[in-house]
């Protein structure tokens, strides 16, 4: 029990040291009487209007803040610093047009050509008969016979035994150039026989190609008939 009472005792003594100090403080706060309160910079309604941001607001801030200091000081313009830049000289320009290069188009290739149909095959090449009768002379060549278009064959004169044969034709002959060739005798030819200018042969397009390598445009050829 004594030792509680020291302890309160303790405390009231403490609290009555913090309100002394605190006291002179709270007294100088105050106010005096007929005092007045210190003018605000800004007018009352300023503190609830919008001010100008632009150049002629911050202007009117500065004058402001101004307003209190011991010796007057202008506020600076920022309107009359506002000077127009120097133009640069000018420069004669002349634009120049560049073409862009277009990239050509990817050649396309040909297709190739359809296969010529190949002619038709002469027949083999033969040897000359071993005997029987042969007769030489010129030979030149004609367009065709009837029913033995593209076929190698030959036409004699009559005393040769030519006459028109249809197919298969009942004889051939052997007739030799650059080589020789066994040919059916289709057709009869009169062949200027009998004359200076006598043939002894007239060949299909496909007979001459088969024993000649001459052209037909060369209109004759020297040919050797062996007659079966």
């Amino acid at each position: 029990m004594p030792d509680l009472l020291r302890r309160v005792a303790a405390l009231t003594l403490v609290s009555a040291l913090g309100i002394a100090l605190l006291a002179p403080l709270a007294v100088e706060s105050a106010p005096l009487p007929g005092a007045t309160a210190p003018s605000s910079l800004l007018d009352p309604g300023a503190a609830t209007s919008i001010l100008d941001r632009g150049t002629d607001g911050r202007e009117r801030m500065a004058t402001l803040t101004l307003l209190d200091q011991a010796r007057p000081i202008g506020a600076e313009s920022l309107t009359n610093q506002q000077r127009g830049l120097p133009t640069p000289a000018s420069v004669p320009m002349q634009a120049t047009l560049v073409s862009a290069a277009t990239p050509l188009p990817t050649p396309v290739p040909p297709e190739p050509a359809p296969a010529a149909a190949s002619p038709p095959s002469p027949p083999p090449a033969a040897p000359p008969p071993a005997g029987g009768d042969t007769v030489s002379g010129l030979a030149t060549w004609y367009c065709c016979t009837a029913g033995w278009t593209g076929e190698a064959v030959v036409a004699l004169p009559g005393a040769l035994g030519g006459h028109y044969d249809a197919r298969p034709a009942a004889r051939s002959v052997t007739v030799c150039a650059d080589r020789c060739a066994t040919l059916p005798v289709a057709d009869y030819c009169g062949c200027l026989w009998g004359t200076a200018d006598q043939k002894v042969a007239d060949l299909s397009p496909e007979a001459w190609a088969a024993i000649s390598d001459a052209d037909t445009s060369a209109g004759v050829i020297q040919v050797t008939v062996h007659l079966d």
